[in-house]
């Protein structure tokens, strides 16, 4: 059993998208974890804002993919995380090099080049309001409501290039889309608190 919460480290890249006026903010992120209550794994994923929930326009996790099945099993359980099972293959070195992602079908998620230098900056979510942090995942695999979650973070972060040379498998839009900042993370530590549940019917305060 591995239930919230859960402290995880590592290091990794996270691209903020502001794509045409009206449509949704996004996050790409692309994750290494050296530890976590499952061991090691990767991760790479599309976040969305704002989106409608019980507590009002909220984080919501889109597409998600991971290297290793427990944290698939478990970020569905725990916080309604719609992981899939990928393989990660990787070219280069932290902080410079290339990642192509596979999924459980054969076929391509994603082909992303990048790299990060310069000075260090440390950074903490907790300068953020908690509803510009919170997550709100439906629940899966037959579960009911959904689940809020808060995320804290602490860390460095230093300048980065992206390059999207194919994403079909995660989100599209991303090949033709250039980031608004890319952040280059070379060490952080992550909490994923218990969810706070809700029923689709009954709001919650912000």
């Amino acid at each position: 059993m591995t239930p919230p919460p859960w402290t995880l480290r590592g290091h990794g890249l996270v691209a903020l998208y502001a794509p045409a006026p009206g449509s949704l903010l996004g996050a790409l992120m692309l994750l290494r974890y050296a530890s976590s209550p499952v061991g090691p794994y990767d991760e790479l994923l599309w976040v969305e804002a704002p989106t409608p929930s019980p507590a009002g326009p909220r984080l919501q996790v889109r597409s998600i993919f991971v290297s290793t099945r427990e944290s698939m099993v478990w970020g569905r359980r725990n916080w309604g995380l719609p992981k899939r099972l990928a393989g990660f293959e990787w070219e280069g070195e932290p902080g410079r090099g290339q990642v192509r992602v596979t999924g459980e079908d054969g076929r391509a998620v994603a082909h992303l080049a990048c790299q990060w230098s310069g000075p260090r900056l440390p950074v903490t979510t907790a300068l953020l309001p908690a509803p510009l942090r919170t997550l709100a995942q439906p629940a899966l695999d037959g579960g009911e409501g959904w689940l809020l979650t808060t995320p804290r973070a602490t860390g460095h972060v230093s300048p980065a290039r992206l390059t999207v040379l194919h994403a079909d498998g995660l989100h599209p839009p991303l090949v033709s889309a250039r980031p608004r900042l890319t952040l280059g993370v070379p060490d952080f530590r992550l909490v994923f608190p218990e969810p706070e549940r809700a029923q689709k019917s009954r709001p919650l305060g912000r």
